[in-house]
């Protein structure tokens, strides 16, 4: 209990963290980090034998009471030749939620505290290792779950985003200091020819603002995957066609009416695309508060699917989908029978030969904003934090724009340019306040 008294800042006023930096469960390795300027004195206190050094040093790590622990491997890093920029100490155990709990104890009463979610990254940010473009990256890496996903992620974290997004800045500041040198000397005046570069530049800057912005349906659907919902009324097909979409019997098909009475959900992944696709209970008027039930929790589920796959068999009533504008995408089941009203507008499906899976499954990827984009995973922005920054200068560079060809105070143009400059700087992570930071940071686990 003594060593607890430790804990807190050193004279610097900068705290020392630990948190588990590996997945929780059963596995053969654990880690514990340790970040902050104290963090090198308290590792080696834990496995004892002097203060640790690059060189990697195995040994019993022990409680304040003397009590072996685990076997383990510490080694330190010295600042700031770390991920964060600090003195960094880690202890690889064994895994196992209990080990590792035990060791992070004894590192906590030594005079750590335990980090909060995405605590390390952020000091990396802090300490100028990480932009938060990548720092997001890191994130995605994390979270991929597809390899077109991985790529992007890995291409962010490498700095391609980040290396765009500098790229528009510098222009843009070009651009600024070619208007306000209106400002500091009218009497120069201006050449038609230079007004021209400048409306150009301002509208090729817009351009690639408006490109990141768009793109950012792209790359969400990466990152977090598409999400697929099927409705339709009770036997149409819909968990045929569901069991046809992944390989695999999923969901149970029978010849009786309202066999899924619950939505279920099915994993694949489509053209190196994330897919989750749901089957919801068929729609039809019920006395069952059970089967009533599992169609509202449904239509719950299709409400923020991002592609609605509207499945008509033919003899139903034909449903176009409309309600679901943008997101609806009208299909034919059981088109291996033949026959049907309807059949020409929507994709021919049959979950009996396989015909138009292929079809249906590049008009979803389409739908979603993914499709024709395989191996093109560079500079795509993938959060919505990142896009609404993207929108925010392609519309500051357009009324930037706007004012300069109606011949407007060049204060006015240099305003609005000096926002969207602003804009791309705050899509990198410069001059971000805390509360941004705590946003994006509440996103990771403890231990990252």
């Amino acid at each position: 209990m003594a060593a607890a008294r430790d804990a807190g800042p050193d004279a610097s006023g900068v705290e020392t963290i630990a948190a588990i930096a590996t997945a929780s469960g059963v596995g053969g390795v654990g880690i514990v980090r340790v970040s902050g300027p104290r963090a090198i004195a308290i590792v080696s206190k834990v496995i004892g034998g002097g203060e640790l050094e690059r060189a990697i040093r195995v040994g019993w790590a022990h409680a304040p009471d003397g009590t072996a622990i685990d076997q383990v491997i510490a080694f330190a890093m010295r600042a700031p030749a770390s991920f964060t920029g600090e003195d960094v100490a880690e202890l690889q155990g064994h895994g196992g939620a209990q080990n590792l709990a035990q060791l992070l104890a004894a590192v906590l009463a030594n005079g750590a505290r335990l980090a909060e979610p995405g605590e390390f990254t952020r000091r990396a940010v802090l300490n100028g290792k990480l932009d938060l473009v990548r720092a997001e990256a890191l994130l995605d890496v994390i979270h991929a779950g597809s390899e077109r996903a991985l790529r992007l992620a890995h291409a962010n974290l490498a700095g391609q985003l980040g290396t765009v997004i500098e790229r528009l800045e510098r222009r843009a500041h070009r651009v600024l200091s070619e208007i306000e040198g209106r400002i500091d000397f009218p009497e120069e005046g201006i050449a038609a020819a230079d007004e021209q570069a400048i409306d150009a530049e301002l509208g090729g800057l817009e351009a690639e603002c408006r490109k990141l912005a768009e793109g950012f349906r792209h790359g969400r659907a990466l990152t977090q995957g598409v999400t697929v919902a099927l409705v339709g009324p009770v036997n149409v097909g819909k968990s045929s066609l569901l069991n046809a979409l992944v390989g695999k019997e999923r969901a149970l098909v029978a010849a009786a009416p309202g066999t899924t009475r619950d939505y279920l959900e099915a994993t694949d992944v489509w053209n190196g695309v994330a897919v989750t696709i749901i089957d919801t209970a068929g729609t039809r008027v019920t006395a069952d508060p059970v089967e009533a039930r599992g169609i509202e929790l449904g239509e719950q589920r299709v409400a923020s699917a991002d592609v609605v796959i509207v499945v008509n068999d033919g003899n139903a009533p034909w449903d176009d989908g409309t309600r679901y504008d943008r997101r609806g995408l009208v299909v034919r089941s059981k088109a291996d029978l033949g026959g049907g009203v309807g059949a020409r507008a929507a994709v021919q499906t049959s979950a009996t030969t396989g015909a138009g899976l292929t079809e249906l499954k590049l008009r979803v990827l389409a739908l979603a904003g993914v499709a024709d984009r395989e191996g093109n995973e560079a500079a795509f922005v993938t959060t919505a934090r990142q896009q609404a920054m993207a929108a925010a200068a392609r519309d500051s560079f357009d009324a930037a724009r706007t004012a300069s060809r109606q011949h407007l105070a060049s204060e006015i143009v240099a305003l609005e340019v000096r926002q969207a400059v602003q804009a791309l700087a705050q899509l990198r992570g410069v001059e971000v306040g805390d509360r941004i930071l705590d946003e994006v940071f509440a996103r990771f686990c403890i231990g990252k």
